[in-house]
């Protein structure tokens, strides 16, 4: 009798265990969201009432399926972690099928959840950059507000309605910036950007975006004349000093100090010498 108690405990505590366990894997909810090559893994909250519990996220891509005899990695920074989410960004290198799972511990009980099916970094949104365009200044700057990077970016620059004519423009260097000679004749210059991203050979496009083209007119005129009306006004003031104030400056500049008394005294002392000299 004892030994069928003790087999009717085991299987209860089975049954509990397998039951906790699954209540665990029923509770993590677990979705991938992939935008702009940034992959976020998130899983709801857990439900289970625990003392303690992390959560250690791995992968297993198409390399460690075949060639690593179905061996998992683990997310390098999501090892028991309390969070309910994991950036894999790094850790999806690849455009692999990757599988991915959560081991949750409880209070030491451990339980497995599995995304429902495999990711690849190919299946990423790609939000379209946000295009601006400069015409104040020429040339006309072209620059792009977005997350992506190691991107390359393809402008397109047309006249509106010459769209078959339309130049185009490369760069990989961010920020992703142009500059693009203004064509001040045309009423309107048309602009269209694709970015591709090279990793997944992936692109999104901008709406094409039309600007008028005002005239510039050129500020030297205003700024020579501006300049003759300060010479002019220098010149005159210059003069009128002169004239009014020459008696003055000439004063200023040749001043004469009085000759002292004892010079005085030698100077007609030696007048009075020759004067007795020649007619002596």
């Amino acid at each position: 009798m004892c030994s069928g108690l003790i087999d009717s405990l085991f299987l209860l505590l089975l049954y509990f265990s397998i039951h906790h366990s699954a209540s665990l894997s029923t509770y993590l909810n677990i979705s991938m969201h992939s935008v702009n090559m940034k992959h976020i893994l998130k899983w709801s909250q857990l439900q289970t009432a625990c003392s303690t519990f992390n959560h250690t996220v791995q992968f297993q891509g198409e390399y460690e399926l075949h060639k690593l005899n179905g061996s998992w990695v683990d997310a390098y920074d999501c090892q028991e972690i309390r969070e309910n989410r994991c950036d894999l960004t790094h850790d999806l290198a690849s455009n692999s099928d990757y599988s991915i799972r959560i081991k949750t511990n409880c209070d030491g009980q451990k339980s497995w959840t599995q995304l429902p099916k495999t990711f690849n970094r190919k299946d990423t949104v790609l939000l379209t950059p946000e295009m601006i365009v400069n015409v104040e200044g020429d040339p006309i700057q072209v620059g792009f507000n977005t997350t992506l990077s190691a991107i390359t970016v393809k402008l397109k620059v047309w006249t509106e309605g010459d769209e078959q004519n339309a130049l185009t423009d490369m760069t990989r260097a961010y920020p992703y910036h142009f500059s693009i000679a203004a064509h001040r004749g045309k009423e309107k210059m048309c602009f269209r950007a694709e970015a591709l991203v090279d990793a997944i050979n992936k692109s999104c496009s901008t709406d094409t975006q039309c600007v008028i083209m005002h005239k510039q007119t050129s500020d030297m005129p205003v700024i020579v004349s501006v300049a003759v009306v300060i010479a002019l006004a220098v010149a005159f003031i210059l003069g009128w000093s002169v004239t009014r104030f020459s008696p003055q400056i000439k004063h200023i500049i040749c001043h004469r100090e009085p000759i002292p008394s004892a010079l005085k005294k030698e100077r007609l002392e030696g007048v009075n010498d020759e004067r007795i000299f020649i007619f002596g």
